[in-house]
């Protein structure tokens, strides 16, 4: 069976292959296990600061694309006429929802493809075409049940799904024994993307505050983005330099792990979001998190169980609570307790992954 995929990024020329976010490259790479077709449909994209490091026809994953055009209504235009033979030919199309690509559901309906959809964000959920293409869809996998319901309730029929977190990390590998106890700085964790819309700009901001509030603490910002140079410049103007450090981005799951394990907190100050994956992590590692409660993020947390509410696009609200997780630790670690709660059941490693849930509905 031959499966297109519209991931929401773009495909990343690097040593003479294309490359995407590690995770959709392994949900890909899984798929193309079950014995399946698998391409890859997107824009090509070159790119020095990115996160797309999976290498597709190195893993057997073939791509479909152009590269991109400075004028976004060409751009988009070419893209789209270049995806209509690919649909042609495919049995199955899968849309990861919403992104530029939302109106591929339209051509599948137009030539009798079947298509599923990945919702895993919020935005431009709740409109009439996305309404017409959720009643049309074959199959349809969210990240939350809140999004599950939703849907379901528009088609008026069970099409969505929840499916376990895409992150390499289950149960099994929760830390429930974890010791707490401050040392010499706190240290405070940020890991993810480095965008603009992540509020990173605030979080310096806040830093810089309690820097001269003679806080004793460190930040240490594990990814890569659009928005790092800009950070590191926003840094060395603040003169925080000496207690705010850029990692890069890192994929290795110990690693990854490490930094949760080793740090006093966890902070999330984005503007938008679906469920972030890092909230997961965080929870399942026993990190004691602060974030914003946009997007589907309440569905989950909860101020004052399992976590610190903080405010979007406010510096303010990060400076305040930052002080209130380095003033009363004892009451962010209990919240780091009721996390373990509240995401062991999410991502208990019974539940089927994404892949093998898509190759149960598709066959």
């Amino acid at each position: 069976m031959k499966i297109l995929l519209f991931d929401n990024s773009s495909l990343t020329p690097k040593d003479g292959d294309y490359c995407c976010e590690p995770k959709t490259g392994l949900f890909a790479k899984e798929l193309l296990n079950f014995g399946l077709d698998v391409t890859m449909f997107g824009q090509k994209v070159k790119a020095v600061d990115t996160v797309q490091t999976f290498k597709l026809n190195e893993n057997g994953i073939k791509i479909a694309s152009l590269n991109r055009r400075n004028n976004k209504i060409i751009n988009y235009i070419l893209l789209y006429l270049r995806a209509i033979p690919e649909i042609i030919k495919s049995d199955f199309v899968y849309i990861f929802y919403p992104n530029a690509f939302k109106f591929i559901a339209f051509l599948c309906i137009l030539f009798c493809k079947k298509y599923g959809l990945y919702i895993r964000g919020e935005n431009n959920l709740n409109d009439n075409a996305s309404h017409f293409i959720y009643k049309k869809s074959f199959t349809v996998f969210t990240v939350l049940d809140s999004f599950t319901q939703f849907v379901n309730n528009i088609a008026k029929r069970e099409v969505a799904n929840t499916i376990r977190p895409m992150i390499p990390f289950t149960n099994n590998d929760m830390v429930r024994d974890r010791v707490y106890s401050l040392i010499d700085k706190f240290k405070l964790l940020y890991l993810g993307r480095i965008e603009f819309d992540k509020g990173i700009e605030e979080l310096l901001s806040a830093v810089k505050i309690l820097k001269d509030k003679n806080y004793l603490f460190t930040l240490t910002l594990v990814g890569n983005g659009g928005f790092l140079q800009k950070a590191k410049e926003i840094t060395n103007k603040l003169e925080i330099g000496d207690i705010v450090n850029f990692i890069g981005a890192e994929f290795d799951v110990i690693k990854i792990r490490n930094y949760y394990i080793n740090s006093d907190t966890y902070i999330l100050p984005t503007y938008h979001e679906g469920f972030p994956r890092t909230l997961y992590e965080a929870m399942i590692f026993g990190t004691p998190i602060i974030t914003t409660f946009v997007g589907g993020i309440p569905a989950l947390m909860k101020d004052g169980y399992n976590c610190k509410e903080i405010k979007p696009k406010s510096t303010d609200s990060i400076v305040e609570g930052l002080e209130f997780a380095i003033n009363n630790y004892s009451k962010m670690v209990q919240y780091a307790r009721n996390g373990a709660i509240t995401v062991a059941k999410v991502v208990d490693s019974k539940r089927p992954t994404h892949a093998q849930y898509l190759n149960k509905m598709i066959n």
